[in-house]
């Protein structure tokens, strides 16, 4: 038995499906079968049972399954904590921001790295959180900034701030930056939002439904420059992040008013996997993060989450 099939057999699990896992992998699924059929002509009993929902552990899986999570944390932990003496402060962290974070965060945090970290390599994926999260818990990523995380198998989040939204129209008609609009006013707009893949619209059809509010949305736009564009042009307002147009607000050229009655906020988290410890030079980066969090999000912008530890 060896480490890398105790790992193919619990990612086959984890997947429901030697197709999808062998994918996740970055394996052919005849090489992957051929690992889980070694493991199982070792064990002699079947591991994995086929039906019509996919795959599934026999009750020998299952026992064998208990029995791999704590082998491979154990040995992963090991690893990382044998090579954290060589040398912390160095390696590949890959991260996960979301268009918004990135924009915000992308530029300190690669400055702040050159002068402190300067061993340590960073690379950057944006997309949006839910895929970010998918790609931390198939271990594509080492850790995301996300927003509005759920619970996944394999994942740890912990808080890290909150974001209010805001109501965002054009300046025309002398109409003035900043004060407040209530949900209710907000709504009797003309508005140009996401579609419900994205966490901002599904957070507001969650805020507006059990209060009886229709939306207007006669166009869905997935990009965020574009939208800002259009809200720019009088096409329609909208209610977004003030993250994603802080900018362009300090420009003048777009005014925001936070949304009231209620309040809606959106909360980013810090995700990585559990399947392994932090290394010290991860807790290193993790740190740089959350000091960049508060340090870029004054004010109106971001609010921190007192810690409560990792979920």
């Amino acid at each position: 038995m060896e480490l890398r099939q105790l790992r193919y057999f619990a990612r086959i699990v984890e997947a429901g499906s030697l197709t999808k896992a062998a994918e996740r992998l970055g394996l052919s699924q005849p090489a992957l079968g051929q690992q889980l059929k070694k493991l199982e002509d070792e064990f002699r009993v079947p591991l994995l049972l086929r039906n019509s929902r996919g795959i599934e552990p026999t009750a020998a899986g299952r026992i064998l399954l208990g029995f791999a999570a704590d082998i491979l944390l154990k040995a992963d932990e090991a690893m990382v904590r044998l090579q954290d003496f060589a040398d912390p402060g160095q390696g590949l962290v890959t991260l996960g921001l979301t268009p918004t974070t990135s924009g915000i965060l992308a530029a300190p945090l690669i400055r702040r790295l050159a002068a402190e970290v300067p061993r340590l390599k960073l690379r950057i994926a944006e997309e949006m959180s839910s895929v970010l999260v998918e790609w931390v818990a198939a271990e594509r990523l080492h850790m995301a900034l996300a927003y509005n995380v759920t619970a996944m198998p394999g994942l740890r989040w912990e808080p890290l701030a909150e974001e209010p939204l805001v109501f965002v129209e054009n300046t025309a008609g002398g109409k003035t930056n900043g004060g407040t609009i209530t949900l209710a006013e907000a709504a009797r707009h003309r508005l140009l939002l996401p579609d419900r893949s994205h966490t901002v619209r599904r957070l507001l059809d969650a805020v507006t439904a059990p209060l009886g509010l229709g939306l207007d949305i006669p166009y869905e736009i997935q990009s965020v420059a574009t939208l800002r564009d259009l809200v720019i042009q009088g096409v329609g307002a909208s209610i977004m992040p003030f993250g994603a147009l802080r900018k362009e607000v300090a420009a003048g050229s777009l005014i925001a008013k936070r949304v009231v009655e209620p309040v809606v906020r959106r909360r980013l988290f810090f995700v990585y996997s559990n399947r392994r410890p932090l290394s010290k030079t991860e807790h290193i980066f993790k740190q740089l993060l959350r000091t960049l969090v508060i340090e870029e999000g004054p004010g109106a912008l971001w609010f921190p989450v007192k810690r409560r530890g990792a979920k």
